[in-house]
């Protein structure tokens, strides 16, 4: 069997617009095959959680049909504060202990009943200091009902929802194309959730969610947003976040930031990024991780794909390829 038979559907969203992109192939050879966006209704969406499921599959349905989708496996990333991601320290134990450890001692770590969530964890790296061996792990805990809120979306239909991941850490993902050296930060955004992330040589040391929507900068600039500086807004709620989240890192360990970019959606990142090197006064960079995938057939001219509009679903699509 040939591998341009594998697809895969990376699918992401906020309050205003589904995005999605179908790839073939594997991890090391991804191909773009179908790709596109819909605008949703006001109240279908909200702060990235399921309000309506039936008018959001509705929606999904009108995506995947007006542009080309043949896939029926799918990789959902969800960004919303009902996915909690904390970075932790365990004592160094044999391998086939970690998830035993992890799981007893979560609680510890995330201010959730563990009930309440299902629980994912990712092993970092390792240290070493005067008290012994360390591992440090990424926990990632989502809130059950807001999971299957998601999945009631899909239930009964021809899609499978594969996994569903989180739409920060395949931004963090992307990112890593560009970028594995040094100490430097993230600042992802859609139109609810911006995630600021801190990695060191390729490894991720610190991750905040802010829902920009509910900030007040946000609130009291609707005659900002009609006047189309919907990225000036963004960029200005984003930079007290991103100088506390800085300050409170080097204070905790000692190091400098050398480098900060921007995942946005669209040409908006770019304006973001300008914003945020004015006001900063430092060089902001918005990243560009899948500019030269490869684009076959789809509906539309190759020529139309902006892989811009597209970095998470991209990320979240060749996660579910595997190898």
């Amino acid at each position: 069997m040939s591998i341009w038979n594998k697809s895969m559907i990376g699918l992401e969203l906020d309050s205003e617009e589904i995005r999605a992109v179908e790839i073939t192939g594997s991890r090391k050879k991804p191909s773009v095959v179908a790709w596109g966006s819909v605008r949703i209704p006001e109240g279908t969406v909200k702060d990235g959680k399921v309000l309506n499921p039936k008018l959001l599959f509705s929606h999904f349905e009108k995506l995947m049909n007006e542009n080309g989708f043949k896939g029926k496996e799918i990789m959902l990333g969800v960004n919303n504060q009902d996915l909690l991601v904390r970075l932790a320290t365990f004592p160094k134990i044999p391998a086939d202990k970690i998830s035993n450890m992890i799981r007893f001692q979560a609680q510890d770590h995330i201010p959730v009943p563990m009930e309440e969530l299902e629980l994912d964890y990712v092993l970092l790296d390792e240290k070493k200091n005067m008290d012994g061996e360390f591992i440090n792990v990424l926990l990632v805990g989502a809130r059950k009902r807001m999971l299957n809120d998601f999945l009631e979306v899909f239930a009964g239909s021809k899609y499978v929802i594969k996994e569903i991941d989180s739409t920060m850490l395949a931004l963090g993902r992307a990112a890593l194309i560009e970028s594995h050296y040094g100490t430097f930060v993230l600042v992802c955004f859609n139109r609810d959730i911006a995630n600021i992330l801190i990695f060191k040589e390729g490894y991720l040391r610190m991750a905040r969610s802010i829902a920009i929507k509910q900030a007040p900068a946000w609130i009291s600039s609707e005659d900002a947003l009609n006047q189309g500086l919907e990225a000036t807004v963004i960029a200005d709620i984003l930079y007290n976040e991103i100088r506390s989240s800085v300050t409170y890192y080097t204070m905790q360990s000692g190091e400098n930031i050398e480098g900060m970019y921007v995942l946005g959606h669209g040409d908006i990142q770019e304006k973001v990024a300008q914003r945020l090197s004015e006001t900063i006064g430092a060089r902001v960079v918005a990243m560009k991780p899948y500019s030269s995938i490869s684009v076959r057939g789809g509906k539309k001219p190759l020529q139309a794909f902006n892989s811009s509009e597209y970095v998470a679903s991209i990320s979240l699509a060749i996660r579910g390829l595997g190898e």
